[in-house]
């Protein structure tokens, strides 16, 4: 499985084009896409970052992508749900999402609209966006960060984002410790990495210490493309600095992909190259104290640990939310209502209500753990 790293120390378009030309001639993408006609882009959009604040996946990466796919005659779709509760608009428009899909005249989805699919494995029900059976296949388009809880993020973690609204945050109050969830990103992994075509990493400006969002900008001047996206991850998360030990939902996906670390094709230079001294911040000791708590402390914290939608006093009875919700967790009981055995927060209803009339109730502890 070849991994490519390219050196390119600012967002050219024209240069990352040429990059991705000849990367994706390498590889032969454009066959394996030849009867393929809807193609999502799904960048990094972890919240409403400007592009240069390194958070998100920048315009330009995503940009050149849509370039070639069009000249190719593809329908392009670019979407992500968002972390938090922020609203997916507001996302879209300040890390430039927007303004893309304006000029290159391309559909912008939101992942907490369109509706669910559900698989489980073993005790874990997955729930994932619907959207991924209406397009043909995925391009990853994910951004080069440190993660304190995971240590290091890129295209395997990126597809979190493919779990619509606040049931990300219900992933991980079930699995608090790195090793649990871990297992949930290799898991979504293994079921949604048939439709994955391409993965990138954009490393040309990424992001060190108390990442994903927190952490502080490094220009490590390059971009990683593969068609692997663990294979991806094992080569970027290396530079990093990361050891095996550290790379366990990494090392999980590339045993669903079947690829060993004597499998990778690198050009030479890169194969024992590391930044210096990449920065960052090691599990939290509250995270390390929930993951080693007896199990009523762990209940004490799941029952503090309380985020949920709720209606507000511009509820008009409209009903638009009762229709969109996908497991029926809505009802008019003299006011509407929502029963939270069923509810699985993917927040269609506080997207979709065309009175903001739903917002997020937290509890104390989560007000503190949910941005």
């Amino acid at each position: 499985m070849k991994v490519f790293v390219n050196e390119i120390k600012k967002y050219d378009l024209p240069e990352i084009i040429k990059i991705f030309r000849q990367n994706f001639a390498e590889i032969d993408l454009w066959t394996e896409l030849e009867t393929k006609k809807i193609i999502l882009l799904k960048p990094n959009l972890l919240g409403p970052y400007h592009p240069e604040e390194a958070v998100t996946t920048h315009p330009v990466i995503i940009e050149a992508v849509i370039i070639l796919l069009q000249e190719k005659n593809k329908e392009v779709w670019l979407g992500d749900s968002p972390g938090g509760s922020v609203a997916v608009k507001t996302t879209f428009n300040k890390t430039g999402m927007t303004a893309l899909t304006e000029k290159y005249n391309i559909k912008l989805i939101n992942f907490s609209e369109g509706g669910i699919k559900q698989h489980k494995i073993g005790k874990t029900e997955f729930i994932f966006t619907a959207y991924l059976e209406k397009v043909d296949a995925v391009i990853n388009i994910a951004k080069y960060k440190t993660h304190s809880l995971m240590y290091y993020t890129g295209a395997v973690k990126n597809l979190y984002g493919l779990v619509p609204g606040l049931k990300k945050s219900d992933y991980h109050k079930e699995n608090a410790d790195y090793k649990s969830f871990g297992k949930i990103i290799s898991g979504l992994h293994s079921l949604v990495n048939s439709k994955i075509a391409l993965n990138i990493v954009d490393g040309i400006s990424g992001m060190e210490g108390e990442g994903p969002s927190a952490g502080k900008k490094r220009d490590f001047g390059v971009i990683f493309t593969s068609q692997s996206a663990s294979a991806l991850d094992f080569i970027a998360a290396r530079m990093m600095g990361f050891k095996n030990s550290q790379m366990h939902y990494i090392l999980d996906a590339m045993k669903h992909e079947n690829i060993e670390p004597d499998d990778i094709i690198l050009e030479p230079k890169w194969r024992s190259f590391q930044f210096k001294k990449v920065k960052y911040r090691k599990i939290s000791l509250f995270i390390k104290l929930i993951s080693i708590s007896p199990g009523f402390l762990k209940k004490l914290f799941k029952k503090l640990y309380v985020y949920e939608p709720d209606f507000n006093e511009k509820c008009t009875l409209c009903r638009v939310c009762l229709e969109s919700c996908p497991v029926q967790a809505i009802f008019l009981d003299g006011k509407m209502k929502i029963d939270y055995n069923k509810c699985i927060k993917c927040m269609c209803c506080h997207e979709l209500c065309p009175y903001h009339a739903i917002y997020i109730r937290k509890s104390w502890l989560a007000k503190r753990l949910i941005k």
